[in-house]
């Protein structure tokens, strides 16, 4: 440590020997230009006698280096001699001095000191790098024997470690497994009031893995379980309790704040689906709280969050049907484009995932979660002829499918030879998406036979199938009914028919003052009779019977006592400008059951939407569409009038020379042997041409 200390200072030597160069130059710079540094001469007498003997207020150490010594005391003497100099320069001026030369021979001297010492710092480093040499020798026998013990203990704790991990680590994907989960659960000590127990459990685990693979099937487990690990804050334990299920504890959360957390961890989940659009991530989660059951252990916690779980596993699977629905229908959409009917019985439209093969479907001969790959051998083997199958087999590989699908425009048909003589089928390929790269992604596959024979008798069975797929087909198609009344319906009200009460009026978003304006400013809830006859006087004379078929609440019970739930009716309206508007007026009917208080007894209630469109320019189009047609038909009679007069010149000038030409040939007959007759009368047969006047559509010769 000495030896250290020694080369620091040594170190602060060389720079305070420096030091003293540089502050010389500036004293003599600034009393050349008549500026007196006494302050600074004295802190450089200062420093040569720290330098020379050592400083502890400048923490300066004396060298025991007789050349430094020396050349020290040759600088201090130097100096002296240059601070005279530096007198007479403030008595006569710089010009008439040495003080030039003199300063320029004692900056020399620094020089040297500055050398010397620096030589010094030298020999000693060099003395402590031989002694590094030694220590670190020692240091290094001493680290390997450190290092013997550090790993037989690491060793040991890793071995440990991994016994632990079999024993508690699931491999597959990171967490706890079921033995942790199950130890946590078994704890028989009572868990803290702030406790929560979560149950989570994966959804389409088994159609991943029937369509895709079982190793699908662990990327998918692997990726719910990395995500929901990511998305629970660290504190919170989260472990696979087997299978599909997993299982979290919390600690602090109430339920509502329990609540904002599985809503935070269902935000994150579908953020990482975006990433897996053809296997997103879905899953089923229920919560218990201690807190909430005072006398239950962690098993019996689990099984309440369990129970919880089971019940939002039938929210999330009826959104799921749902959303898949309503794809249905889009499809449906994109195979309707075609203007083609797809008989669902024997043909059918799938949709496939080339990156990661799964299929949608209704009744098929196809599985509903098959293979693509799969799926083509089973369309070559059993739908195709024998002949056809390699053709079929070619033609829908998806690098064809690639290469000939680039645009949601573009189609592609395959007919082939069926396995059944007595027909043959098309399929028709119409794409779907495309991934980012412009990969093809979704089609869809139509399929359609077609029978030979129109007279061939069909099976009753196949024609009670086709019915009914048409059937399912034509109900999915109107499933959009509703949307579709709601988005054309300028302004809409409910009415309670049995208490013949107007509700509350409903304006869609995106209407215009217009639409809005369909609805009389009547004050809510009213009678739906008061508010009929009140609107009864904007409606126009010639209209109003078709308006009083639905403007009371008795004669809409009565109808719909009849079987009728869906009534329309057109009436027009005058504005306060006198324009006229057409109204359309469609009333839909349901009933329900409803506890009344005031009886104390169930009853049934019938209650309408009414929606009211404007339909004024539909009637405006209809209108010119009759005016068109009805001068259409004006033009058509002139036409066939002029026809039949011009046909019925041309019979009389062609039926008057054929009854003289008879006339002879008859006289003929009876004078056969009279030829000079004969030749008067064949004269009289010859008749110049018949021509026609374009203009008055005559004949004349």
């Amino acid at each position: 440590m000495n030896l250290v200390s020694g080369i620091q200072g040594t170190a602060r030597i060389i720079n305070y020997a420096g030091l003293v160069r540089g502050k010389t130059q500036r004293i003599v710079k600034l009393e050349i230009s008549g500026q007196p540094q006494d302050g600074m001469i004295a802190d450089i007498d200062a420093l040569i006698d720290g330098l020379r003997f050592g400083s502890d207020e400048l923490s300066l150490v004396r060298l025991n280096d007789d050349a430094f010594q020396s050349k020290m005391q040759e600088l201090d003497d130097y100096f002296q001699a240059l601070k005279q100099e530096i007198g007479r320069v403030r008595a006569v001026g710089s010009n008439n001095t040495d003080i030039i030369p003199i300063s320029e021979t004692f900056f020399g001297i620094c020089d040297d000191a500055t050398g010397l010492a620096e030589a010094y710092s030298q020999r000693k480093a060099t003395s402590l790098s031989a002694l590094e040499k030694y220590i670190t020798a020692d240091i290094v026998v001493l680290m390997l024997l450190i290092g013997y013990q550090l790993f037989q203990a690491l060793h040991t704790a890793a071995m440990n470690r991994a016994l632990q991990h079999k024993v508690y680590l699931d491999a597959a994907t990171g967490l706890p497994n079921k033995n942790k989960c199950e130890e946590l659960l078994d704890d028989p000590t009572p868990p803290a009031p702030e406790t929560g127990v979560c149950s989570f459990d994966l959804n389409n685990l088994r159609r991943i893995n029937n369509s895709m693979g079982h190793e699908a099937g662990d990327a998918y487990i692997r990726r719910f379980a990395v995500a929901l690990r990511a998305a629970m804050p660290e504190e919170h334990f989260v472990g696979r309790a087997g299978g599909d299920e997993f299982l979290a504890i919390t600690h602090g959360p109430d339920a509502d704040a329990l609540q904002k957390l599985l809503s935070h961890v269902r935000k994150q989940l579908a953020e990482e689906s975006r990433q897996h659009p053809d296997t997103p991530l879905s899953y089923a989660a229920g919560f218990a709280l201690a807190s909430d059951n005072p006398d239950s252990n962690m098993r019996d916690l689990f099984d309440l969050a369990d129970k919880n779980m089971y019940i939002n596993k039938n929210h999330v699977k009826r959104e799921e049907a749902a959303a898949e629905k309503r794809l249905d229908f889009q499809l449906l959409k994109q195979v309707n484009r075609l203007h083609r009917s797809f008989p669902t019985a024997c043909t059918a439209m799938r949709v496939w995932t080339p990156t990661a093969p799964s299929a949608r479907a209704r009744a098929f001969f196809l599985a509903s979660d098959g293979s693509y790959t799969g799926a083509v051998e089973q369309i070559a083997e059993e739908q195709a002829a024998k002949s056809e199958r390699s053709r079929v087999r070619s033609a829908l590989q998806l690098d064809v499918l690639q290469r000939s699908l680039h645009s949601a425009e573009d189609t592609l048909e395959l007919q082939y030879n069926a396995a059944e003589e007595s027909r043959y089928s098309r399929l028709t390929v119409l794409p779907i998406d495309w991934d980012e790269a412009g990969v093809l992604h979704h089609f869809i596959l139509a399929f359609e036979t077609i029978r030979l024979n129109a007279d061939q008798t069909i099976d009753l069975k196949e024609q009670l199938t086709l019915y009914y797929e048409q059937l399912k087909q034509s109900i999915l198609e109107n499933d959009s009914y509703v949307d579709a009344l709601l988005d054309m319906a300028g302004t809409i009200y409910t009415v309670n028919l049995t208490r013949d009460t107007l509700e509350r009026n409903i304006s869609p978003a995106g209407k215009s003052d217009s639409d809005r304006a369909l609805f009389l400013d009547y004050p809510l809830p009213c009678s739906y009779r008061d508010y009929c006859d009140e609107y009864r006087k904007r409606v126009t004379p010639a209209t109003l019977g078709s308006y009083r078929t639905a403007d009371t609440s008795a004669r809409l019970l009565k109808r719909f006592a009849a079987g009728e739930k869906h009534i329309t009716v057109e009436y027009c309206v005058q504005e306060d400008d006198g324009a006229i508007r057409w109204v359309q007026k469609t009333v839909l009917m349901t009933q329900t059951t409803m506890f009344d208080p005031e009886i104390n007894a169930e009853m049934p209630m019938v209650t309408a939407i009414i929606l009211l469109q404007d339909t004024s320019q539909m009637h405006a189009r209809d209108e010119q569409e009759n005016a068109r047609l009805q001068a259409a038909f004006d033009e058509m009679r002139i036409a066939n009038r002029t026809k039949t007069e011009f046909l019925s010149r041309m019979s009389h000038d062609i039926r008057t020379p054929l009854n003289g030409i008879i006339g002879l040939l008859q006289v003929d007959e009876t004078h056969f042997d009279d030829k000079a007759l004969l030749l008067d009368n064949h004269e009289k047969c010859r008749f110049p041409p018949i021509t026609c006047c374009p203009s008055s559509m005559t004949c004349c010769r």
